[in-house]
């Protein structure tokens, strides 16, 4: 299997884990010194993804991905592309169209997600906002 198409089931798998809720497999996925830039912008460890993506924290409930690249740079891993997310947190609905870049490392035998950026981005046209 191409170093590219490990990447990529990583990214399916991470994203997977967090429509599901899944803490086992997101800890698994996350580097030990994981840090993502949440789409407000705001800097999260790996530990604030694990809480947030906890029991009755964050749920997403749909996403979908477009345009996506990777590359493979050494034992970097770089995929970006665009996206549409939605869930819920307390109750409340949100949803985004992204613009993200995620990079993973190879650690051992397998690709941990080491750091995500997601930038919200308007819809592009004929796209409605529940796509």
């Amino acid at each position: 299997m191409s170093k590219e198409k490990m990447v990529l089931d990583t990214f399916y798998a991470f994203q997977n884990a967090l429509l599901s809720n899944n803490i086992e497999e997101l800890d698994r996925l996350l580097a030990p010194d994981y840090r993502g830039y949440s789409i407000r912008g705001e800097l999260e460890g790996r530990q604030a993804v694990l809480d947030a993506w906890g029991p009755g924290g964050v749920s997403m409930d749909e996403s979908s991905y477009e345009n996506l690249e990777v590359e493979i740079r050494g034992d970097v891993g770089i995929v970006t592309g665009n996206g549409f997310v939605a869930g819920t947190f307390q109750g409340e609905g949100w949803q985004h169209h992204l613009h993200f870049c995620d990079l993973y490392l190879k650690i051992g035998g397998g690709w941990q997600v080491f750091l995500s950026h997601s930038v919200e981005i308007e819809p592009g046209p004929g796209t409605s906002s529940t796509s």
